[in-house]
């Protein structure tokens, strides 16, 4: 064997992995700060949906509303609660409880939903985690906007379904310059919160007890990037709010 030559051949190969992680990681930051750049540069809009509200058919079906940020956007809505509500998302990517508290009346309160869930904090804490000089004030305005729509939606007659916030996952390689492991503890704070929250007519769904439990971050099954959640996740939660929801409508039904 020609041991030079296939030294080498490992180093050119050594070299390729690792240029094939620097363009990785260069892209991953590209992408990170592209998205941080709209954010700042998206205009704070009530009116974002107000040609889908205006235009919401009436189904005879009691409607439903998700609210909040991108894990709102994504979350399922199966089984029997699917065919039974109207289901009406109006889930931002990306949005702080700041941002969206500004639509809340627009895209909440206005449709006169018989049920909200709410999903939203994630973007906050993470904020709050890379902002020390802000956390306490972040944590702050997070909690009172998460009792304000909760309040809200109660006091408007509907039912309001509220999840605490899914801890993140273990960041990537590529995230760790823009990481702080600071949210892990914010999420817990803001989640001892939620979970206070609970009344005859605010219900608490755990999600973070549900899908991470004793374990320190998010299992990476559940996970498809940091903060984002995967199928299964989705879907394991969604029975959860089919069976709250099942009881939100049969309890609204006896009230009547």
């Amino acid at each position: 064997m020609n041991w030079p030559a296939a030294g080498f051949g490992v180093l050119g190969l050594l070299c390729l992995l690792l240029a094939g992680a620097l363009a990785t990681a260069v892209m991953g930051a590209r992408s990170f700060f592209h998205d941080r750049s709209e954010l700042r540069l998206r205009p704070i809009d009530p009116d974002r949906f107000a040609d889908e509200n205006a235009s919401l058919p009436a189904t005879g079906q009691p409607r439903i509303v998700i609210f909040g940020d991108s894990r709102a956007h994504q979350i399922a809505v199966n089984g029997k609660a699917a065919a039974d509500w109207q289901v009406v998302n109006r889930g931002v990517s990306g949005e702080s409880s700041v941002q969206s508290a500004y639509r809340f009346k627009s895209d909440v309160i206005d449709l006169k939903p018989e049920a909200v869930i709410i999903v939203t904090g994630i973007n906050d804490v993470v904020a709050a985690a890379n902002l020390p000089a802000m956390e306490r004030a972040a944590v702050t305005n997070l909690k009172a906007n998460l009792s304000r729509f909760a309040l809200e939606v109660s006091g408007s007659g509907a039912g309001a379904i509220i999840s605490t916030i899914i801890r993140p996952t273990t960041p990537r390689l590529i995230r760790r310059p823009f990481w702080s492991d600071r949210v892990y503890g914010i999420t817990e704070e803001v989640n001892a919160h939620i979970r206070g929250l609970a009344s005859r007519d605010v219900l608490v769904l755990d999600a973070d007890a549900i899908l991470v439990g004793n374990k320190a971050t998010l299992p990476a099954r559940f996970a498809t990037d940091e903060i984002h959640l995967s199928k299964e996740a989705h879907d394991i939660l969604a029975v959860h709010l089919d069976e709250m929801l099942r009881h939100r409508l049969s309890g609204a039904a006896a009230a009547r």
